[in-house]
């Protein structure tokens, strides 16, 4: 989470999200880690009408009264309806691409900014190789061929890992 995501996120979401981060962390260290001033934190968190209750060492709604709960509820869907509805035929773009030729979703660990490559020579068969290539070449052409490998040994490990978590 970064100090944009978390200024641009609507109030009900951000709120969700950082009574996560205070599950592990403390309400200075949220703050130190985004960047952002506790002050200006406290500010930001308290749009929306939320409140930091410290003994639960949680953001909460104030509510003064049942009528107000109800609406802003309503009117938090309503934002969330009327994004949808501005974004309607890029959503159906994505997923009719989505259905048509599936979506390869790359580990975040694979153009890691922090990564470190390594060569590495495989021996392998010259006709699977070929097949392989041909497939990237089309249905990612736009990904590297090292990044569809590299997500495809993630896979591989996750898939076959043994269920007892025993070595081999």
């Amino acid at each position: 989470m970064d100090k944009d995501t978390i200024i641009t996120m609507p109030p009900a979401k951000r709120v969700l999200e950082v009574n996560k981060m205070l599950k592990e962390n403390s309400l200075a260290e949220i703050c130190e880690t985004l960047g952002i001033p506790s002050g200006s934190f406290s500010k930001l968190m308290r749009e929306g009408d939320y409140l930091y209750h410290q003994a639960d060492k949680q953001y909460y709604p104030f509510v003064r009264s049942e009528e107000e709960r109800v609406t802003s509820t309503h009117t938090e869907q309503n934002d969330d309806i009327t994004f949808i509805k501005n974004h309607i035929d890029t959503l159906k773009k994505v997923i009719q691409q989505f259905e048509e030729s599936g979506n390869l979703l790359l580990d975040k660990r694979i153009y890691s900014k922090n990564a470190e490559f390594t060569n590495k020579s495989v021996r392998m068969n010259t006709s699977i190789y070929e097949d392989f290539s041909k497939f990237c070449e089309e249905y990612y052409p736009h990904l590297k061929t090292q990044d569809i490998i590299a997500q495809t040994l993630i896979d591989a490990m996750t898939r076959y890992k043994p269920k007892n978590g025993r070595e081999l």
